[in-house]
């Protein structure tokens, strides 16, 4: 039976208000999809490459210890129209089958150079860097003789440099933290200088390679982290020169304070010395500078 009109129109009124008084409400209820917290950060980043290839096979090392060189370079290919030599280039060594050189073989090009000491030493001595131009493949051997290609250039090949046996370093993977601040206390690991600098850069700056005075035999890996930091002037120099008057024990509280000046990792290691990059910086910093791993 069909209702009457006015009857049907206040039913329709009716439902839209409803309606409306529904829509209203679910308005007013929080949406969860809005309102989900975000995920905490993570305290440790992903792990990342420290350095390039470059980093770790042109920048040589600090040698500890003397190093015993299978051949030299004794002549090159165009050595009457050129004295130095990059990739591409064909030299001759000194040495051949006679004494295990075989086709194929691969071997750094090493210039022993300076001789580095203690910091503030001139009889201590640490050792002595050896830099790294580049790369040869052995092409051929003779009994006492080899043909070599030079395979990878960092700077220029000179006759006279030497060879080592080469074997691959992978670039240290690692996870970054949070730099330390001046008011962090020391960690109590191994401590140690900057005694050296690739390239005699100074002052020192982020991705400069420096040499260190430690190494494997105190613990340290390829990847690991050190503060680098600097005892203040006021705290070491001027009392140790009478500058500031000031009773012993004002003098020990003032030597625990220290200035945090970035970070370095570790990219090789050798016994008692390493090659390190800067990987961040907050004030200039110069060879002398102490560093601890974190």
């Amino acid at each position: 039976m069909r209702q009457p009109l006015p009857v049907l129109a206040l039913g329709c009124i009716l439902a839209a208000g409803q309606a409306m008084i529904a829509t209203e409400a679910s308005a007013q209820v929080p949406q969860k999809v809005e309102h989900m917290a975000s995920p905490a950060p993570s305290a440790f980043s992903a792990p990342k490459p420290i350095g390039v290839e470059a980093d770790v096979y042109c920048t040589g090392w600090l040698a500890d210890e003397p190093e015993a060189y299978p051949a030299t370079i004794v002549s090159a290919e165009l050595v009457d129209s050129k004295d130095s030599f990059i990739e591409g280039d064909v030299l001759y060594l000194d040495a051949g089958a006679s004494t295990g050189l075989a086709a194929g073989q691969e071997f750094w090009i090493v210039r022993p150079t300076r001789t580095v000491y203690r910091w503030e030493s001139v009889t201590d001595r640490i050792g002595q860097v050896s830099e790294t131009p580049g790369r040869v493949r052995v092409l051929c051997v003779q009994e006492t003789s080899a043909i070599a290609e030079i395979v990878l250039s960092c700077s220029d090949t000179r006759i006279g440099d030497r060879v080592l046996p080469f074997e691959p370093i992978p670039i240290p993977l690692v996870r970054r933290t949070p730099p330390l601040s001046s008011c962090d206390p020391k960690t109590g690991k191994i401590t140690g200088q900057i005694v050296d600098v690739h390239d005699a850069i100074t002052p020192l700056h982020i991705d400069t390679v420096v040499y260190l005075d430690i190494g494997e035999m105190d613990g340290l890996l390829p990847g690991d982290f050190l503060s680098i930091y600097r005892y203040p002037a006021s705290a070491t120099t001027q009392v140790a020169t009478g500058e500031l008057a000031m009773p012993a024990s004002t003098t020990a509280n003032l030597e625990s304070i220290r200035t945090t000046l970035g970070e370095l990792a570790i990219l090789t290691t050798r016994k008692t010395t390493s090659v390190a990059i800067i990987t961040s910086m907050r004030d200039t910093m110069y060879v002398g500078d102490r560093v601890e791993l974190k």
